[in-house]
Order: C-alpha cells, then structure tokens, then sequence
C-alpha cells in the first residue's frame, strides 16, 4: 500500500473529501434484523471497513412495496432511521463518510415480501425469466408483476424523497440510487420491461423521466454532490437487457451529467459474476 501515493491521496467526490480513493460497493449482506432493521451485527461490519475514503452502504429499501430481498435493512420508518445512526456515527469518529443506498426491487420481488401478498409492481407485466427467488417462505417461482398505473407513481417517488430526508436524519453524507441490475428504475429504463404507452413509456426521453423524477426529488433533500447514481448497461440480471442499450445509456449518462452529480456508478454486466453474461 505504500507503494500506491496516489491511492492513498485525498481526493473530492461532489460536495465530499475523502481520505483515500478507495470506495467501499455496496454489498448486500442480509444482516438486518425484524422489520428490516439495522443491527449491531450490522455496525460491526461497517465498523471494520472504516479506513476506506468512501462506504456505500448496501442496497436498503425506500418502502414495504419495495422489499424483494430477505433481511435486507429499511430505511422507510423513524424506527430503522434511528437504527443506522450509531453506524453512521461510528464512521464519522475515523472520518469515514458513507452514502445510503436507495433501493426499489420492483418486479424482482414475490407477493410473500408484499403487504396483504399483493403482486410486485413494475413498469409493465412483464414476468422475470428466472427460476426461482428466495423468499420468507422459501423458494419460490416468479410472478408476473402487477403494472404501475400512471397515477401510482409520484407515490414511490416521494417514497424516494422521504427515505432521502431519513438518510439524512440518520447522519447518511449522502445518498446513491439505485438504477441498476434489473430493480425497479432499470425496469422503466429498459424496453424489455418497459411497454408503457404513458408519458413513462414508449420514447428513451419517457422511460428516463421516473429516473429524473426521482433525482429531482433527493435535489429537495441533499445537493447535487452529494448524490450518485448506479448503472447497469450492459447487464443482464433479473433477466434484464434491452437491443439499444448504448443510445440508452449514452442519453441517460448526458441527462445525469447535467446535475452535477457527486458520481456516477457504472457496473460492467461482463464482471457481475457467474449469472451476467452482457448483453451481445
């Protein structure tokens, strides 16, 4: 390590300073506790990565709508606000700073994870071709989702603001939402599950506009240097992958590039592991 100067040099990232250029991923460990909330397991872990520039935490929840994953920490609720302080609070003694975050699962979920076992939701009633997803009652085979009606969505994008002002009381530096990997905003990006003829359909323009919905919402809450979006655009996880990925991508990039963003997070479908193939 001491070879590596530049490395371990400061560096700014939007509206923060980091320590060193080393970034923590956000990894889904499955460590949280009854609903859905952060534990000393869970402080322990972030705890013993502390000497790293910058943490993302993993993927957490923005609503009960938007569970898919089992034992993965909410962050729709004071209780699990309150919850993530002493993690957040245990990073700020090294000068570590950590980002939340933002996570809707959309279609990549099972009616066992919804209140009253409704569907999942998405962009369109597209069902994921996959053999099976972990549930609370074991595994079990994909449903087709249930689509969002038009005026079921400012609802989940304030769903996004709320959890960004509870990232913030919860002592989070800032936020990362998550678009990527076939959950729920990837969904309304991509054509193969998004079949919409409403203004959050049809055009590249109208399937990023819950993407820009969303980001203009957390403008409300943190600056634009303290908010990084995730991308996936050439992955093919939860059975993602759309013929014109690249003018997609390319366009969302230059819309994003407009905000100033504290970051971008691009994920290379090539590298995900033993289920990404990318897209040909």
């Amino acid at each position: 390590m001491s070879k590596s100067p530049t490395l371990l040099s400061p560096c700014q990232v939007g509206n923060i300073t980091l320590k060193n250029r080393v970034v923590m991923a956000p990894l889904t460990r499955s460590r949280a506790g009854e609903e859905r909330m952060p534990n000393d397991l869970m402080k322990q872990y972030y705890s013993q990565r502390k000497s790293a520039g910058l943490i993302i935490s993993e993927a957490t929840v923005i609503s009960p709508q938007g569970c898919g994953w089992l034992n993965s920490p909410g962050i729709y609720s004071d209780a699990q606000m309150k919850a993530w302080q002493p993690i957040t609070q245990a990073l700020h003694e090294t000068e570590t700073p950590i980002f939340l975050q933002l996570w809707h699962c959309g279609r990549a979920s099972h009616s066992s994870f919804q209140e009253n076992n409704q569907l999942p939701v998405s962009a369109s009633a597209v069902k994921p071709n996959g053999d099976y997803i972990h549930t609370p009652i074991g595994k079990q085979s994909y449903k087709t989702p249930r689509a969002l009606e038009t005026e079921e969505i400012p609802p989940i994008v304030e769903d996004y603001r709320l959890a960004a002002e509870r990232a913030k009381d919860a002592g989070f530096d800032g936020v990362e939402i998550h678009a990527a990997n076939g959950y729920l905003i990837d969904q309304f990006l991509q054509s193969k599950t998004n079949q919409r003829t409403d203004k959050y359909g049809g055009s590249i323009e109208n399937r990023y506009r819950f993407l820009k919905e969303i980001i203009e919402a957390v403008l409300t809450v943190f600056s634009a240097g303290q908010i990084g979006v995730r991308l996936s655009p050439n992955g093919v996880f939860n059975d993602m992958g759309c013929p014109e990925y690249r003018e997609l991508f390319i366009y969302v990039a230059q819309q994003l590039n407009s905000y100033n963003l504290a970051y971008l997070h691009l994920l290379d479908g090539l590298g995900f592991g033993f289920h990404e193939l990318g897209v040909q």
